[in-house]
């Protein structure tokens, strides 16, 4: 994660990410939206994108993806339950060909002010590679090879073997708190704890703030975050690492513009992270910084700064369906 959830008039758009070595994300399940009546409701939609960034890190190596999801909701006054899927399509050294987000959380409005709480599981199905920094003809092992082999590698980073978990599936939770200074003016903020991230045996910790502004009935708003990733280390004596290694904290940040026209929201992002080449293979494990029959450069431009572009569609059942 991430996380990035389709709402149109959410701020989804501001979140990003994470596949976890990678930086899932990244990503958060949508803003908080007013709740139209008592009851069960759904929303779904779908997403293409130009690249899927997630917290400053690219989850598709770059190139285009997509995402589709469905969410259930049970309103009770001016409080939400919900739960939901979300299913992207990912490029990642560990042969997955998807990140699955399952979610659920309440959102509880107070007039302007609106706090979301919840949790959400990173599955990375298919997983069937496990990624090192090893010699070059070792760039892919197959899962489950023994710590011997690991702790005999030599790699652009000494004493540091894998850097993908065998399963890299893991659980974050989430606080979200939101207020409308204004119709048109919403400023937020995110946190997001995980217990375990990447399974790497270590805590993770990402906040940000956010800021959108609507122009009228005009369809144009500007939006944009500013985050701070925070993360552990590696314990010496595992299957990862032979010495203790820290992972590097960096920012992360993204501002835009998006169009909005009826249930379409076309998007312009330009995204940012001040993460080195360097430190950027270290999060992300991108087979670019250690080719099969290549030189290790232990570097990776998947975390460089980049404009993406998206178009997205959306639908409530109870404000486009309900009759």
């Amino acid at each position: 994660m991430k996380r990035v959830f389709l709402t149109a008039a959410a701020m989804s758009a501001l979140t990003v990410g994470a596949f976890a070595a990678d930086l899932p994300t990244k990503k958060a399940p949508p803003a908080p939206v007013p709740v139209s009546a008592d009851g069960f409701d759904f929303a779904f939609g779908a997403k293409i994108m130009s690249d899927y960034i997630s917290r400053g890190v690219s989850q598709s190596d770059r190139k285009a993806s997509g995402t589709v999801y469905f969410e259930g909701r049970y309103n009770i006054g001016d409080t939400q339950l919900y739960a939901g899927v979300q299913p992207w399509l990912v490029r990642l050294p560990t042969g997955t060909p998807a990140e699955v987000d399952l979610y659920a959380g309440v959102r509880q409005t107070w007039g302007a002010f609106t706090v979301d709480v919840g949790g959400i599981y990173y599955l990375y199905p298919g997983n069937d590679k496990q990624y090192w920094v090893n010699a070059p003809a070792t760039l892919l092992n197959p899962v489950g090879a023994s710590a011997a082999t690991c702790n005999a590698a030599i790699g652009p980073l000494a004493g540091f073997c894998a850097t993908t978990a065998s399963n890299p599936s893991f659980l974050e939770l989430y606080l979200k708190p939101s207020y409308n200074i204004t119709d048109a003016f919403n400023v937020g903020a995110n946190l997001y704890w995980s217990p375990n991230w990447n399974n790497y045996d270590f805590t993770s910790t990402y906040l940000s703030a956010t800021a959108k502004y609507t122009f009228g009935d005009s369809g144009f708003s500007v939006s944009g975050e500013y985050g701070r990733q925070f993360l552990g280390s590696l314990k010496p004596n595992t299957i990862f690492s032979n010495v203790s290694f820290k992972y590097p904290d960096y920012n992360s940040w993204n501002v835009g513009v998006s169009y909005a026209w009826k249930n379409i929201t076309a998007d312009l992002r330009y995204y940012g992270s001040d993460l080195s080449k360097t430190s950027c293979y270290t999060v992300s494990s991108d087979p670019a910084g250690n080719r099969v029959g290549g030189v290790a450069t232990g570097r990776s431009s998947w975390c460089g700064q980049r404009i993406m572009a998206s178009l997205s569609v959306d639908f409530v059942y109870s404000k486009d369906f309900k009759k």
